[in-house]
């Protein structure tokens, strides 16, 4: 009796847990189309700088990503309208093998490089102080690798 009871009780939680639904990333096939569309959520005209995409491979793995730097938007008449108090907001596209793209971190940055070190690609971003932990009015600069879909800090200064 025990038996069927514990298969039982383990049987109900596969079907709850086979009838939740799983959030995955949200695909989109034109990173740049996505975001333009929520910018037109925010702006009823919007007119785009030149720096406001980027096509690099900043996780390595030999497919071409996508950032985009909301800080070059000029929303409604206003430069930079989209920025705020601690940056302007960025999007890290990443590609996917199968095609298409989807959102992996968006931060709030005063700006960012791509750098080489030891062969692969890494991100400098330009940040507020906060994100070191201090309350200066130095910028913060954090650098990141991308493995994958994984954002690891390799130091902050």
């Amino acid at each position: 009796m025990a038996i069927r009871m514990s298969f039982l009780a383990l049987l109900c939680a596969a079907l709850v847990a086979a009838a939740t639904p799983v959030r995955a990333a949200e695909i989109v096939p034109d990173a740049m189309a996505a975001v333009q569309a929520e910018v037109a959520k925010r702006c009823k005209t919007a007119v785009y700088g030149e720096d406001f995409a980027e096509s690099v491979d900043f996780n390595n793995d030999r497919q071409t990503d996508a950032i985009f730097n909301l800080g070059a938007v000029n929303c409604d008449g206003v430069p930079g309208g989209l920025c705020g108090n601690v940056g302007c907001p960025h999007e890290f596209y990443i590609r996917v093998a199968e095609g298409g793209y989807f959102l992996a971190a968006t931060a709030d940055l005063y700006g960012y490089e791509m750098k080489k070190r030891f062969g692969n690609m890494v991100l400098e971003l330009k940040a507020n102080a906060a994100s070191c932990g201090r309350s200066d009015d130095e910028y913060c600069i954090m650098t990141i690798r991308v493995r994958n879909t994984r954002f690891e800090t390799i130091s902050k200064k």
